[in-house]
């Protein structure tokens, strides 16, 4: 196996890491929702709940989402691309797999900027209580970062004729 095939299987590794760690996230968000519920109705509300909820569901979406591009999970036109020959679906996924890159440098790179901004701005999520958002921020260009280079591999695969 070449640099390239252990590079992919590394990604992969890294992205099964991730995967697990966005469901755990998810189950972190179950219970605390189940907790914030039950100390409402006690009469004790966790203040912030809901804040902490929103911002934290960024990071859940970010860790599994190149988990998923590996696996070809996300929407396409499978009635579409069954119907084409081999070599006119290996163009198409090299046209589609180059603009999904292009799309998630220019999310990395807006997302990293809105990252930044809200750290130095001090930005906040306005509820019952003031909550930074940089921190949630930050989830966006980090999984959309690692999504392209999942894209990336793909792209060279294809071209290759591994896929």
């Amino acid at each position: 196996m070449g640099r390239f095939g252990r590079f992919s299987n590394y990604l992969a590794k890294g992205e099964d890491g991730l995967a697990y760690a966005g469901a755990g996230v998810v189950m972190f968000m179950m219970v605390y929702t189940v907790v914030g519920v039950a100390t409402r109705y006690a009469g004790m509300p966790i203040k912030g709940f809901t804040e902490y909820v929103t911002l934290i569901f960024v990071w859940a979406i970010m860790f599994a989402i190149s988990y998923a591009q590996r696996r070809w999970e996300h929407l396409s036109l499978g009635i579409v691309m069954d119907r084409l020959a081999p070599r006119h679906r290996r163009l198409v996924l090299c046209v589609l797999l180059s603009f999904g890159i292009f799309i998630c440098v220019l999310l990395t790179w807006s997302g990293l900027d809105k990252a930044i901004w809200a750290y130095q701005t001090g930005d906040e999520l306005l509820g019952a209580v003031a909550v930074t958002t940089w921190w949630s921020r930050l989830g966006i260009p980090i999984g959309i970062s690692i999504a392209c280079v999942r894209l990336t591999v793909q792209l060279v695969q294809v071209i290759r004729r591994e896929i």
